[in-house]
């Protein structure tokens, strides 16, 4: 029997995810791949070989669309890829690409905005109008639902949340800050976990850090990958208190590969909100890990193609 389905594909700097998904958020099937070169026409390459994958091991499944997040800025009415410069990709028309390839209708948008959207369907905020969507990941990015609208601002650039800047220390000359996506990103976690342990402690590093290794190493008590995540809460709360005083959202969700370990940093985070924040009388908005996991930019692709088959 054939079931109607999406097939979506959700594209990362470094890897890329293709497997198909039901209307209802449910995901059938993916699977992760790794770039072979980065560059327009090999990426291109990459995403279609993946998507044949897809097609010829489900051969009783009814495609009814293509769903695409795209890292970096795009047009969602011309299908164009405007930029992701740390891929070295420029105007890459590839909705109109895959159109043409496949027969099928292709709806892109910016990965968190559709990560956004597959929140306010499928996750914690179906009867939420008014929230902010962080992506805190190898970068940070931000999307806006306000009025029950996904908010793309006047130029399609809203919600850069990463590019705030917050308070990191004092040095030689005062005050330091930086934009948060520098500091609280996976790299950020990384290089702040390694200038701790340069710092004279004695804790053994294990392999090169990351989110994942220094998370399970807070999970087993490590002081340095605690104090590393506590720094992390500080600053995405920082960012999160400066939104939410001119957006007043009803809930903020925290999605993205470190939302995994959002138990290691939700204190010292909420704890900057609720100094910083002087709303309603000291009420905060509730932040919240994504309720759709590791697969909210699968689903989030899947969401648009829903949406975009429903309009």
């Amino acid at each position: 029997m054939e079931r109607e389905v999406i097939l979506a594909v959700d594209i990362g700097g470094s890897k890329y995810v293709a497997g198909l998904v039901a209307a209802d958020g449910t995901v059938i099937c993916k699977e992760k791949y790794c770039w072979s070169r980065m560059s327009a026409e090999q990426v291109t390459a990459d995403i279609i070989s993946a998507m044949e994958r897809v097609i010829e091991e489900h051969p009783g499944v009814k495609i009814s669309a293509v769903g695409m997040t795209i890292p970096g800025l795009a047009d969602p009415e011309t299908g164009m890829w405007i930029s992701a410069s740390f891929m070295g990709i420029y105007n890459l028309p590839i909705g109109g690409i895959i159109g043409q390839r496949f027969g099928l209708p292709v709806y892109i948008e910016n990965d968190c905005n559709a990560c956004a959207l597959a929140e306010r369907m499928f996750g914690h905020c179906r009867e939420i109008g008014d929230f902010l969507y962080l992506t805190v990941s190898n970068s940070i990015g931000g999307a806006l639902f306000l009025n029950g609208e996904l908010y793309r601002g006047f130029k399609g650039n809203a919600g850069e949340v990463g590019l705030i800047h917050v308070d990191v220390g004092n040095g030689p000359a005062g005050p330091v800050r930086m934009a948060v996506e520098d500091c609280a990103s996976g790299r950020g976690l990384a290089e702040g976990y390694l200038a701790l342990k340069e710092k004279g402690e004695s804790w053994e590093v294990r392999n090169a850090p990351d989110g994942v290794s220094i998370a399970r190493l807070a999970k087993e008590g490590d002081p340095v990958a605690r104090e590393t995540f506590r720094r992390e809460g500080i600053y995405l709360g920082q960012a999160i208190a400066a939104c939410c005083a001119v957006l007043d959202p009803e809930v903020v969700i925290i999605g993205g590969g470190l939302s995994l370990a959002f138990e290691y940093y939700q204190d010292a985070l909420c704890g900057v909100l609720a100094r910083e924040l002087h709303i309603a009388a000291g009420e905060v908005p509730p932040v919240r890990p994504t309720a759709l996991g590791y697969d909210g930019g699968l689903i989030g692709a899947a969401a648009l193609a829903v949406r975009g088959m429903k309009r």
